[in-house]
């Protein structure tokens, strides 16, 4: 987990670059943000780059909008993304600061301040001047408390989450859309913490409200409900988790269009599920029928695509052939060599898999003799 300081250090980071986008110096600003968080590889920083100009365009188009709120959500975006540089490569905070001073040295010539931020004359970065509820202030904690559960500090995560949320309810109101989104990401890290009936209350609890106040439809309630019904399944309720999939797949196929990736992603659960559930053949079936839709969408060596090769090779296994099993995962077994590798512990998996239904497999043929 990152230290205090360098959190701080991220948060003013994020506002500068909000800061600039309005300012003459936004081409240098934008080139330096560009190659500190591409690090020196072309397609990173390709991607950084068109980040810096999407945040350009939505601050110059949201006339009209609530700007602070914008401006808000875009520096806690941004303070995200510094805070996941810094947790990756420790050495980039003498960068990233003196990036951050030249940047405000920059705004100052222009007669213009860093928002809600004050740097102390040995270049240390205080909180929010505004206070830490100011709404700016709460959108950063949120991007640094799910960068920290990203790296892989799920509990850490959970509990920014849940010292968070009473602050939003009490700032922003208990029905507001970051309230609302804080309670997901409350429930969604306690279940990855390990507390999957907890999550599944959580988002249980949750879900009509966002249906009154979001909307049944809108993208965040059909997420909620998609993180309901996985930790039902993972609190030990299969059939449950199927039969909301089932549910929410038809939804998303009518929202977002059958070869949607959020459409994919719930037929791949809902497969997964019925296996769980007690279907071997079903789930066969399923994953049978999703392989080419993600073949087609994604190439064949995609990881979605392999992981959909490996759960049909699993429940056809499960659904009682052994020796087909066998062969699918044997013919799996070079596409994650390629890959991922041949360490990689998913081709590991694939080895271990491999394995097994070969014994099955001559198990079988030895019945039969």
């Amino acid at each position: 987990m990152l230290a205090e300081s360098l959190l701080t250090l991220a948060a003013l980071a994020g506002r500068t670059v909000v800061d600039a986008a309005a300012t003459g110096g936004w081409e240098a600003a934008e080139h330096g943000y560009a190659q500190l968080l591409g690090r020196g590889d072309a397609e990173q920083t390709k991607l950084v780059e068109q980040w810096l100009a999407e945040t350009r365009e939505q601050l110059a188009s949201d006339a009209g909008t609530d700007t602070e709120l914008v401006r808000t959500a875009l520096a806690g975006r941004w303070a995200g993304r510094c805070a996941d540089l810094l947790e990756e490569n420790p050495d980039a905070e003498a960068e990233l600061r003196a990036l951050v001073q030249e940047t405000q040295a920059t705004l100052s010539a222009e007669g213009l301040s860093v928002s809600n931020h004050a740097v102390s004359a040995n270049g240390g970065v205080s909180t929010y001047a505004a206070g830490p509820e100011h709404p700016g202030a709460l959108a950063t904690r949120s991007e640094l408390a799910y960068s920290v559960g990203q790296a892989g500090d799920a509990a850490a995560a959970r509990d920014q989450f849940a010292a968070l949320l009473p602050v939003a309810e009490r700032v922003l109101g208990p029905e507001h859309p970051d309230t609302l989104a804080a309670r997901a990401s409350l429930a969604y890290w306690t279940g990855q913490a390990g507390d999957a009936a907890a999550a599944r209350a959580q988002f249980a609890a949750l879900l009509p409200v966002a249906e009154r106040v979001l909307g049944p439809e809108h993208p965040d309630t059909l997420v909620n409900r998609h993180n309901l019904a996985n930790f039902a399944g993972y609190a030990g309720d299969a059939p449950a988790a199927r039969d909301q999939f089932a549910a929410l797949v038809r939804v998303r196929e009518r929202v977002f269009g059958a070869d949607s990736p959020d459409t994919l992603v719930a037929r791949f659960n809902l497969a997964y599920w019925t296996g769980r559930a007690g279907d071997a053949a079903a789930a066969r079936d399923q994953f049978a029928a999703l392989l080419p839709v993600r073949a087609r969408m994604y190439g064949p060596d995609h990881p979605d695509t392999l992981a959909a090769r490996e759960e049909l090779a699993y429940w056809t296994g499960c659904a009682g052939a052994a020796a087909a099993a066998r062969d699918q995962f044997a013919a799996l077994l070079p596409s994650y060599e390629k890959v991922l590798g041949p360490e990689h512990p998913d081709t590991l998996a694939v080895w271990y898999q491999l394995a097994h239904w070969t014994a099955l497999a001559g198990d079988e043929a030895a019945t039969q003799d």
